[in-house]
């Protein structure tokens, strides 16, 4: 702010849309204000990624490994575009998120004991 970047758009779990504005003219990015419709489109614990990160493979992993000790099974969609990251992502950090139940279960990598201590609170 100090920078003079202006605050635009704010989102759910503390999302902030700063820009730096060079012109008056150019169309403003916002964030897209159906979440709570992209989120109910899955019942089944699903993955939402894309590679952007070195760490999603592991948190992935650490996802499926939880979900198997609950016999829940798991269902991958890899984003092989920027239109379908837009359409589908539940959150603005469109690399990695978890949903199970129509909820958001994480978009943060997390420990095998704290994704079953999650679903257990879903299920």
């Amino acid at each position: 702010m100090k920078n003079d970047f202006q605050l635009i758009d704010t989102a759910p779990y503390d999302f902030e849309l700063l820009v730096y504005p060079l012109s008056n003219e150019a169309e403003q990015p916002y964030f897209p204000n159906d979440r709570v419709d992209r989120l109910k489109k899955f019942n089944n614990l699903t993955i939402l990624r894309s590679f952007q990160c070195p760490y999603v493979e592991i948190a992935t992993e650490n996802i499926i490994t939880g979900a198997k000790k609950l016999n829940i099974p798991v269902e991958l969609i890899d984003f092989k575009d920027r239109e379908e990251l837009m359409k589908l992502s539940p959150t603005p950090y469109g690399i990695f998120s978890v949903i199970y139940k129509g909820q958001l279960l994480t978009f943060h990598r997390l420990t095998v004991h704290s994704v079953i201590k999650k679903l257990r609170e879903l299920s």
